[in-house]
């Protein structure tokens, strides 16, 4: 009977998972064998009319499941349970009842459901009165079927303790096959919950084959797991050495490729999903073939989002293609009335209607899909996945609508309200939404009938007793009336979802943020109360700054999601915060603190952890005023309609504000076209026209501001990143006909954060200097990229010996990760200079600089500069990256570069933005090593005088234009 138990759950759970859009569930669990369906059938009882015994029940009861016949299967349970009642039998009877509890769920009668489970729970003794392992695994399968209840309802953490109880059971009774089992139930639970790194050290042992007595959860972190054994769990998916836990392993692996997809890693999660399909599709497991190939469309997606945000245009096209057919053959493949064909269409739609993703929607197909996901979503039991279905269908037609508006997606203002959606988030909402819980055959493209599919979700979910698809629901409903312009009806929704999303009950910041935000837009747009949208926004940050932990479970689909749900809470805000043409100090002062939250909460987004370290808002101020009167600190943000400038003088405690009026789609492009000029040697011309354009809205607006300060000689800058992968040095002036460079200022970039222990260069040169040089000149061709070889690696590095004492030298297969940080483990080296290929990007697989032999990527990197142990960091006063570039197109390259430095506890990083010729780079760096020996310079300085040298000699931007400096400039 236990066996059977086992495997009877086990198939009614590979029916009821599904991981909608933005709900974070995750994907339904298959049958554990192949035979698994027909294993609770556990054949058929010849019996007659004749009295039946409670065993005969079972036996039909089996049967009826079986066929789909759940009412009537529900039926024989009952008599079941009340036979083995009569004749004592309790252990029999909470099994039966346990088996009710299930037929009552996949109807979705969850009061039913819940009485059975409970009924079957109380007739089971503690886990310390168990007689035998028999009945302590009857208790662990019972935990795993109310566990399952409970996820279905939305109990979510309620679910992970259950869970969790019967995991524990099946470690002492050493049944590894539960304890696999009962952790891929886990797995679901812990990605709803955004505990990613949670859900990958657990899925790990699932997977592997060699590990059947060790009941222990790694500790190591996915990066470390997937380094050390992602090679083993692919050749362990193809050859199993072990059949009975086959598919385990199968359906673990398609686990661990979505955990991946969630934490950034779409190489591996792409790699190991089409692993699983190539071993599924050859052993035609239908229902799992449909899955992994839902999994693969979300993975292919994800890919396309990244390179659609790093400008890889032609790449992103193709695999949102490609994920749209994984998609339908996902749909295609899955069984009728299921979850999981729901799904896949419900991911299909989603992406046709996505105009943002630039593909051209059909109108006839995305009506054909929408009748049919409506057909599908009516034969299905209540849960709270279906509450995200409806949601996600609402929010699909309402992004389709919109794209049938007047040309150019600007809508008819005298047609905005022309179908207006009732009001069903009034007090007496609850009776409105009752009259269209019946089935929605053909929702119109009508606002009134789209809104219908929301009501219809938060009726479900309120009876459910889920809170969080309650709040889930009532703000994406209040989302469709802003969209409408129904400014009341919005703000009703969208503060009943808030209010839902902080009761004590639920708990869900993750939420509560969007709706704090949503709010904000709601009272700025509809009633223009700047005061009002101003605290609703200040609350959402505030939270999202409570939430630094968890960004990453907020945003799931890595940095595009980042920037398209995260970023504009911050922008907004900011927006807010400068809407008058003179700002007070105080709003002055948060923009500034809420722009460099963002650039921090950017940090963590590309690293996927909250490693780096937040700085007040003030703390740069001060470091200019005790270390360099003679710095000016410039803040520069991009909002949607201008560029505003924050200006902090020497010696000044008020702030100087001022704003150039150009679209952010105009500042951006003119950013992407001198970015792409400066790295031509005959661009020249081209450079001057568009960086004349940066800097009349930039530098021109404050320019007299500083200049009648007198005593500035440095400007440092805090840019937004767009604007960070130009140099300041290269804007032009067609007033005085010079570059920035040419000016009496010396110039610096500051990320925003925190300056490691700011020491001027005077300090660190009164300790012994010295440099650890190391770089590769020889061609090499890694990773299927060809790096051509440096020609003046040693003039530059002899260069720098005849300036600075030096330690040894790493060149060419020397220069390896191990050799270096031995070296760096082993003496007190505070500058780190290597000239080497290198690329940074804001992805983090992207940035990586050119070892012998292997590529460092950011990881490695991170560990390379961080030296000592934890309580003994020694940080790196100057690294400098000769010969490196910012990756092609991407607007946000240097957050790869800024990242490293930062979080590696490097205090100043010296880079070039783009690779000019050697002699000239050579030139520069040499003569920067140079001018830091001269008393009272500082890193900008010299970097300042190292520039102009050079130009003396070759005035194209192409040559002496690449540098900068990121961080402490002293």
């Amino acid at each position: 009977m236990a066996v059977l138990l086992s495997l009877f759950a086990a198939n009614v759970k590979a029916q009821s998972g599904l991981n909608l859009e933005k709900s974070g569930v995750s994907h339904s669990l298959i049958s554990w064998e192949k035979g698994d369906e027909f294993s609770v059938i556990s054949g058929k009882l010849g019996i007659g009319n004749q009295s039946r015994s409670p065993q005969a029940w079972e036996d039909l009861a089996r049967t009826s499941y079986a066929a789909g016949d759940f009412p009537e299967a529900a039926k024989h349970w009952r008599q079941a349970v009340a036979g083995f009642e009569v004749g004592g039998d309790w252990l029999n009877q909470a099994i039966a009842l346990s088996n009710l509890s299930l037929t009552y769920q996949q109807l979705g009668d969850w009061k039913e459901a819940n009485s059975a489970i409970g009924l079957s729970r109380s007739l089971l003794p503690e886990e310390t009165g168990v007689k035998s392992p028999g009945e302590l695994k009857v208790i662990a399968q019972i935990l795993d079927i109310q566990s399952n209840g409970q996820w279905e309802q939305g109990q979510i953490t309620l679910a992970l303790q259950t869970g969790k109880q019967a995991t524990n059971i099946y470690v002492k009774l050493k049944d590894n096959l539960g304890w696999k089992r009962s952790l891929i139930a886990q797995i679901k639970t812990l990605q709803a919950l955004g505990l990613y790194q949670q859900a990958c050290q657990a899925i790990i042992p699932v997977v592997e084959s060699n590990n059947l007595e060790n009941f222990t959860i790694p500790s190591q972190d996915c990066q470390q797991l997937i380094t050390e054994k992602l090679v083993t769990i692919k050749e362990s998916v193809k050859k199993p050495s072990n059949s009975t836990f086959k598919n385990i392993q199968i359906t673990g692996a398609r686990l661990l490729g979505d955990v991946l997809r969630q934490l950034g890693y779409l190489k591996e999660s792409k790699e190991l999903l089409e692993e699983v399909d190539r071993v599924v599709t050859q052993q035609a497991y239908p229902q799992e073939q449909a899955l992994i190939l839902l999994s693969l469309g979300d993975t292919y997606k994800s890919i396309g989002n990244r390179n659609k945000f790093l400008s890889e245009l032609d790449q992103s096209e193709k695999y949102y293609q490609t994920a749209i057919d994984s998609y339908k053959k996902s749909a295609k493949v899955a069984a009728k009335n299921s979850f999981v064909k729901v799904q896949a269409q419900l991911n299909l739609l989603s992406l046709l209607v996505d105009f943002k993703i630039g593909l051209a929607a059909n109108p006839k197909e995305i009506q054909q899909l929408r009748l049919e996901i409506l057909s599908e979503l009516n034969k299905l039991p209540p849960s709270h996945k279906l509450v995200y279905a409806e949601v996600s269908l609402m929010n699909s037609l309402v992004k389709f609508k919109n794209q049938l508006k007047t040309p150019n997606n600007v809508s008819n203002s005298s047609n905005v309200n022309s179908d207006k959606i009732l009001n069903y988030c009034l007090p007496n909402s609850a009776i409105v939404a009752a009259s269209v819980l019946g089935n929605i055959e053909s929702v119109s493209w009508g606002w009134g009938e789209v809104g219908k599919l929301g009501a219809k979700a938060i009726a479900l979910a309120r009876d459910l007793g889920d809170f969080r698809a309650t709040a889930y629901a009532l703000g994406n409903l209040g989302t469709v009336y802003e969209k409408n312009q129904q400014w009341l009806e919005a703000q009703q929704c969208t503060e009943q979802a808030l209010l839902l999303s902080q009761n004590v009950q639920l708990n869900a910041p993750d939420l509560a943020y969007e709706w704090q935000s949503q709010l904000g837009r709601i009272r700025w747009n509809g009633a223009k109360d700047v005061d009002g949208a101003i605290a609703a926004y200040t609350a959402a940050f505030n939270t999202l700054q409570s939430l630094r932990n968890d960004l990453v479970p907020i945003s799931r689909d890595g940095q595009f999601d980042f920037r398209d749900r995260v970023e504009p809470v911050y922008r907004e805000l900011v927006d807010l915060l400068l809407q008058d043409n003179q700002p007070s100090q105080e709003n002055l002062k948060q923009a500034r603190s809420v722009i460099e939250a963002l650039q921090v909460a950017e940090l963590d987004n590309f690293f996927r952890d909250a490693c780096v370290v937040v700085n007040k808002s003030e703390e740069i101020d001060r470091i200019a005023d005790k270390y360099d009167p003679t710095a000016a600190v410039i803040h520069a943000i991009i909002l949607k309609d201008r560029l505003a400038i924050i200006l902090k003088l020497p010696g000044k405690t008020s702030l100087e504000y001022r704003q150039t009026y150009q679209p952010e789609t105009l500042v951006k492009k003119t950013i992407q076209n001198l970015q792409k000029y400066l790295v031509d040697k005959s661009s020249t011309p081209e450079v001057v026209a568009e960086s004349e354009k940066l800097y009349k809205w930039l530098i021109e607006p404050v320019e007299s501001l500083v200049e009648n300060a007198k005593n500035v000689e440095t400007l440092v800058f805090i840019l937004d990143r767009p604007l960070q992968v130009i140099p300041m040095g290269a804007l032009y002036d067609k007033r005085s006909d010079k570059y920035l460079m040419e000016k009496n200022y010396a110039l610096a970039l500051v990320p925003g954060l925190q300056l490691l222990e700011p020491k001027p260069w005077n300090q660190v040169k009164s300790s012994k200097l010295k440099v650890l040089l190391g770089g590769v000149d020889q061609p090499q061709t890694l990773e299927g990229q060809d790096f051509a070889k440096i020609e003046k690696l040693l003039e530059e590095l002899d260069g720098i010996g005849k300036i600075v004492a030096t330690s040894k030298r790493f060149l060419n297969e020397e220069f390896t990760l191990t050799n270096l940080q031995q070296e760096l483990a082993l003496a007190n080296i505070p500058i780190l200079h290597i000239k080497t290929h290198g690329q940074f990007s804001s992805d983090p697989e992207k940035t990586f600089i050119v070892a012998f032999g292997s590529l460092l990527k950011s990881q490695d990197l991170d560990k390379l500069i961080k030296r000592g142990n934890k309580k003994d960091v020694r940080a790196i006063e100057l690294l400098v990256l000769s010969a490196c570039k910012t990756a092609k197109g991407d607007d946000r390259a240097v957050l790869g570069l800024s990242g490293v430095a930062i979080r590696a506890g490097a205090r100043s990083t010296v880079s070039s933005l783009w690779v000019a010729e050697d002699a000239a780079n050579t030139k520069i760096i040499v003569r920067f090593y140079e001018e830091l020996r001269k008393p009272g310079m500082t890193r900008a300085k010299a970097l300042h005088i190292a520039q102009k040298a050079y130009f003396e000699t070759g005035k194209e931007p192409y040559f002496w234009a690449p540098y900068i400096i990121v961080g402490n400039w002293l």
